[in-house]
């Protein structure tokens, strides 16, 4: 029973990771390049603690109504530097998925 428990969390941990990863513009197949843990040690490190807590992670985003992440490139940026982005960038992120999330969605 443990080893069930303790794989569970292991395959949880991964998958946090990647799903961090992706909702902060990185590439959802691509993994995680080595780099981005050199460019943006900050979001790196609050995601290595919120995937080793994952269930706890888990559990305040569906309270909170999941919200889209405050994480992510800024526009323009040069060097790809993941940071946590402005109320005003974020809603802006926001609306341009929206947007094309509508437009890849027949007859929406």
């Amino acid at each position: 029973m443990e080893t069930a428990l303790a794989l569970g969390h292991v395959l949880g941990v991964a998958f946090a990771l990647w799903t961090f990863n992706g909702r902060a513009g990185g590439s959802f197949w691509r993994g995680m390049p080595p780099g981005l843990m050199l460019i943006s040690p900050e979001w790196f490190l609050t995601s290595m603690v919120k995937a080793i807590g994952w269930e706890i992670t888990l559990a305040v985003w569906l309270l909170r109504g999941q919200p889209s992440s405050p994480w992510g490139v800024r526009p323009g940026s040069r060097s790809g530097r993941i940071s946590r982005l402005t109320v005003a960038e974020r809603a802006a992120r926001d609306r341009e998925m929206r947007a094309a999330e509508r437009s890849r969605v027949p007859g929406a």
